[in-house]
C-alpha cells in the first residue's frame, strides 16, 4: 500500500511541501541570534565567579553544537535567564519525532506561545505572506531590503 498514490495526487492536487525540521541546537542558536547576543553575553547570567566563566561559556556553546541534545535531568538547557527561550519547545525538539515538533519561525525560532514583539511594538504573529516566518522577522527583512 506504500506505493499507492495519495488522494490529493489522484485528484490532481499536489501535497503541501513538508516544513523544514528545526533541530534543538538550531533552535538555541536562532533564539540567541534573535536576541542579538554573543555566546559570551548569553552565558553571563549563569556564572557568578570569574573562575566559572570558561566552563559556562563552553556549556552554552555546546547547546549549539550540531547533534547535541541536553539530557532531561540536566537543567542547563534553560537559557531563559539570558534571552527569550521556551524550554518546553526545546524538550519537544529533543524528545519527539519531527512530525510532532511545534511550529517555529524558521528565521528566529519563535513559537506562538512565547511573547515576542514585532518592530512596531505589537505582539508577533505568523506572517500572512510567508507562513514560515513571524511578523517580526518579516518586518526586519523588509527593513533590510529598504536600506
Amino acid at each position: 500500500m506504500r506505493n499507492a498514490p495519495s488522494l490529493l495526487a489522484m485528484l490532481g492536487e499536489t501535497e503541501p511541501a513538508a516544513r523544514p525540521v528545526v533541530m534543538p541546537w538550531e533552535y538555541v542558536k536562532m533564539r540567541r541570534a534573535a536576541a542579538g547576543m554573543t555566546i559570551e553575553q548569553a552565558a553571563r547570567p549563569y556564572w557568578h565567579r570569574p573562575e566559572h566563566q570558561a566552563d559556562v561559556e563552553r556549556n552554552v556553546r555546546e547547546l549549539e553544537t550540531v547533534g547535541f541534545r541536553m539530557q532531561r535531568h540536566f537543567f542547563g538547557a534553560d537559557m531563559s535567564r539570558a534571552y527569550s527561550f521556551n524550554l518546553d519547545v526545546y524538550r519537544q525538539l529533543c524528545d519527539t519525532p519531527p512530525e510532532q515538533h511545534p511550529r517555529l519561525c524558521l528565521a528566529c525560532g519563535w513559537d506562538q506561545w512565547t511573547t515576542q514583539y514585532d518592530t512596531n511594538g505589537n505582539d508577533a504573529t505568523w506572517s500572512e505572506t510567508d507562513p514560515d516566518r513571524c511578523t517580526r522577522c518579516e518586518q526586519l527583512e523588509r527593513k533590510k531590503v529598504i536600506t
